[in-house]
């Protein structure tokens, strides 16, 4: 209460915690539909978490490999750098690869960028990666393309650093310097499916009974008036729903206010499902979402598009980052994810393969092995070729001994 509100003995008006987290958070925030749509409120839903997480796992579970390209084309796993073990195992004291992947996954997916600091070793390695909070950080331009990073935590300010000295991970760009923050854009169809969740949410802490006006004959005192109402709400609530009242003086119910049946309350959060995830890229299904046409054969298929629209821009996003901000650019060194077990099939479609693979000598058996997850076996590199098979060449000359007898013969 400030000075003026002391003179005037006016009361501080009281702020609820959407208005709160309207003030105070940092990263920022839109009201829609009654609501305060921030980062923190968003991932409440269940379909934004969904989505985040579920692209959050694609990009963390497939396991990470650092490669060597060599002279002669082929590639070897480089697992004597140092940069190797802080990609494939572990980042930072705190995490390994796959929780830090996910959590950085998550920050980009939700706020459209994640930052860590690179910590240096006296070669000016890259030793560590220390993740920073979406809301702790910003970025300002110095000049026409000069940036700084500053960033802080609970304890105060951490310090200024250049484009080199962070690690960054980009969502949407409209500026080549900021990434558009995936919440606000989507925050119509997220604030829409947090009003109609706390709609039902009241709805049912009624008792599933709409409001509205309970009549009696006469006229009610104050005291009667306070008793009527202390009495119906102890009858109200979910416990009592289906329990019949005992009245008197002619006591009629007037309901005011729709059912969740009369304002399609199904309809609109079923919408709002497909909105969000149509804003974030990610197909209903994967957050267990389907409509009653949907088959196996179906599903299957919207399980190879979700590989390839949703993941794989996220996957190539990840390795051009690591190849241009923590290896050697333009050098030999490069990442890859293993997502063989995101393609694998069936195991009678494995056998057919490896067998048709391995007798047509398009896959040596230790080849197979290897995508098997197996340890390769003695005599296991050589190609097979088929008996009925020769490599191609020049045809024989007319007259020589390795002419056709049937051609002659004609």
């Amino acid at each position: 209460m400030n000075i003026l509100d002391r003179i005037f003995s006016r009361k501080s008006a009281s702020l609820t915690y959407d208005q709160i987290a309207n003030l105070i958070d940092g990263t920022g925030s839109s009201r829609i539909a009654g609501v305060t749509v921030t980062e923190k409120t968003a991932l409440q839903v269940a379909t934004v978490l969904s989505c985040v997480r579920v692209i959050a796992d694609g990009c963390a579970t497939p396991a990470l490999r650092v490669y060597r390209q060599k002279s002669d084309g082929t590639r070897e796993h480089a697992t004597n750098i140092p940069e190797c073990r802080l990609l494939e195992r572990r980042p930072n004291e705190w995490q390994t690869s796959f929780a830090w992947r996910r959590m950085m996954t998550l920050h980009a997916a939700l706020t459209g960028s994640a930052l860590s600091i690179k910590v240096r070793g006296d070669n000016r390695r890259v030793r560590e990666l220390i993740p920073v909070e979406p809301g702790r950080w910003t970025v300002t331009k110095t000049s026409r393309y000069e940036l700084v990073y500053r960033c802080w935590d609970e304890f105060g300010l951490i310090g200024e650093f250049g484009p080199d000295d962070v690690f960054l991970l980009n969502g949407l760009q409209w500026d080549w310097a900021k990434s558009m923050n995936a919440v606000q854009l989507a925050a119509q169809s997220i604030g829409l499916s947090i009003a109609a969740e706390r709609s039902q949410a009241a709805l049912h802490a009624n008792g599933l009974r709409p409001s509205g006006v309970y009549s009696v004959d006469g006229n009610l005192t104050l005291e009667q008036h306070t008793r009527m109402t202390k009495w119906l709400a102890s009858k109200g609530g979910p416990d009592n729903a289906g329990m019949p009242l005992v009245v008197d003086r002619a006591a009629k119910w007037l309901g005011t206010a729709s059912s969740g049946k009369d304002s399609q309350a199904d309809e609109t959060r079923r919408t709002q499902i497909e909105e969000i995830c149509r804003g974030y890229g990610v197909f209903p299904i994967m957050v267990g979402h389907s409509d009653k046409t949907a088959t196996f054969a179906s599903s299957e298929a919207f399980f190879a598009a979700h590989r390839i629209h949703t993941l794989a821009p996220w996957h190539v996003n990840w390795k051009q980052q690591f190849d241009e901000m923590l290896l050697d650019g333009a050098g030999p060194l490069f990442v890859d994810f293993d997502t063989r077990y995101m393609v694998a099939g069936s195991m009678k479609d494995r056998s057919v393969y490896a067998r048709t693979s391995i007798e047509m000598g398009l896959l040596s058996p230790n080849e197979w092995r290897d995508m098997e997850g197996l340890d390769p076996r003695k005599g296991g590199d050589e190609y097979l070729t088929p008996m009925n098979m020769t490599a191609g060449g020049p045809a024989p000359k007319k007259g020589t001994d390795n002419e056709d007898p049937s051609a002659s013969a004609e």
